[in-house]
């Protein structure tokens, strides 16, 4: 079984259902015209919606030009669909795409950016406080935007400081996580916040996944990955971050010895662990927040902390896994 595959699908399966279970109650809709101020092709607006009230934005673009639209919001049932001129279906929906778009318009005219809450959230009455952000750029980007290298070097960060890695694609999104100088980087697309590129990116061997500045990243080569020995784990087909030994034991009542393991990270404190524990067989281990919260196969779960050592039992297995092991420290 592979845990990280079953909550890829639990979550779409939860998607699908929202989706189904319709998007909002646009009852108390409300339209606005965006404008740029001279000299630029962006702004940002920051307002707020509450119960079944809809926010209509529209601007008026041309076929082939980029809209883009990124959204920060403190409810996380509000979403952004865009819709094309003289249309009511969407050529972005964010209850299934995100909180980021960047769209090729197929017509010229006037396209609306309707902000709402969620038919659950209406219902409830709660309120979303968001920032929302909008551009229209050339339908050419001189550094290709939408393709570009598969991988980034961090360059340029001077003063012994660290890169912000951030939530979303501009300087007012959260700080999630810090890389430095020569860190290799996953490419995952780039896109223009305002007049600024901003890339997404997974960090090699760190796991760590966010949006940073791309005026700091060059291009680099595909990294070596490390290459598992014969008799350790498979994992679920991604390849590991990092890979060596723990301590182990399978059997209740045996000594621990050192077992072969694999690691995928998925940021801090978040990583799943393969462990081989003999005759082709593996243990898989996954942390949320450096708390292993659930094994497969599934078992009786437990652990102790000793300083930097998580003392893993699952039924009568006994693991010692490093701190180490999940962000690389």
């Amino acid at each position: 079984m592979r845990l990280f595959s079953l909550r890829r699908n639990a979550l779409a399966a939860g998607l699908f259902s929202l989706v189904i279970a319709s998007l909002a109650i646009a009852q108390s809709a409300r339209t606005e015209r965006v404008s740029f101020a001279t000299g630029t092709n962006g702004t940002v607006i920051e307002d707020s919606i509450t119960g079944d009230q809809t926010v209509k934005y529209v601007l008026g673009a041309s076929k082939g030009q980029i809209m883009s639209v990124d959204m920060q919001t403190s409810n996380a049932s509000s979403y952004f669909n865009i819709l094309p001129p003289g249309s009511d279906v969407a050529v972005f929906r964010g209850s299934t795409e995100g909180t980021v778009a960047d769209v090729p318009l197929p017509v010229s005219g006037d396209y609306t950016v309707e902000v709402f809450l969620m038919r659950s959230a209406a219902r409830r009455n709660e309120t979303a406080n968001y920032a929302i952000a909008f551009s229209i750029h050339g339908p050419d980007y001189a550094d290709g935007l939408a393709g570009g290298p598969d991988f980034w070097k961090v360059t340029g960060v001077g003063g012994g400081n660290l890169l912000n890695v951030r939530s979303g694609p501009a300087t007012r999104y959260g700080v999630i996580g810090k890389l430095q100088n020569g860190d290799v980087l996953k490419n995952s697309g780039c896109r223009l916040t305002g007049n600024e590129r901003w890339c997404q990116i997974r960090a090699v061997g760190l796991g760590t996944m966010g949006w940073v500045a791309g005026r700091f990243l060059i291009e680099a080569a595909a990294p070596r990955m490390p290459k598992m020995p014969a008799g350790g784990p498979v994992g679920n087909g991604t390849p590991f971050d990092a890979i060596g030994s723990v301590r182990c034991s399978s059997t209740a009542g045996k000594p621990l010895r050192d077992c072969l393991f694999g690691v995928i990270r998925a940021g801090v404190g978040n990583a799943g662990v393969w462990v081989a524990t003999g005759e082709g067989q593996e243990r898989q281990i996954l942390f949320e927040g450096y708390v292993p919260v659930a094994a497969s196969p599934s078992g009786a779960l437990s652990h102790e902390k000793d300083n930097d050592l998580f003392l893993i039992k699952v039924d009568n297995e006994n693991y010692e896994i490093p701190s180490a092991v999940l962000d690389g420290g």
